[in-house]
């Protein structure tokens, strides 16, 4: 088995963090202002990779209290606001890939305006 194919990942059970990892990393690297679209960019990655192992890695990140801890602190908000965010985005994500023909990139904008605080 290759290393970084989306068999790889759901075997090892690893997709909820390197989904939190790669969304973590892209947005280190990127300017302040341009940290959410990074971080959105590296999941867009992910799930077009594999929709179906995406979906079930967010479901578990529901519940990675420790690793909601890591996203939320790229947020730059109080750790409420910065929980509501997250929980709506990540709502919002598995319900369009739950859809028949998923693409989350369609939804880039509206996972942006919640994780930015726009509502």
């Amino acid at each position: 088995m290759q290393e970084g194919t989306k068999t790889a990942l759901l075997v090892e059970g690893q997709v909820d963090e390197v989904i939190v990892d790669r969304a973590i990393a892209a947005a280190e690297e990127a300017s302040p202002e341009g940290r959410i679209a990074a971080g959105l960019e590296a999941v867009f990655e992910i799930a077009e990779t594999d929709t179906a192992a995406t979906r079930s890695a967010l479901c578990d990140l529901r519940g990675d209290h420790r690793a909601l801890a890591r996203l939320e602190t790229c947020l730059d908000d109080d750790a409420d606001q910065a929980t509501l965010r997250l929980g709506a985005a990540i709502q919002l994500a598995l319900a369009e890939l739950s859809a028949e023909n998923p693409d989350l990139r369609s939804r880039r904008s509206e996972l942006t305006r919640w994780l930015e605080g726009g509502w």
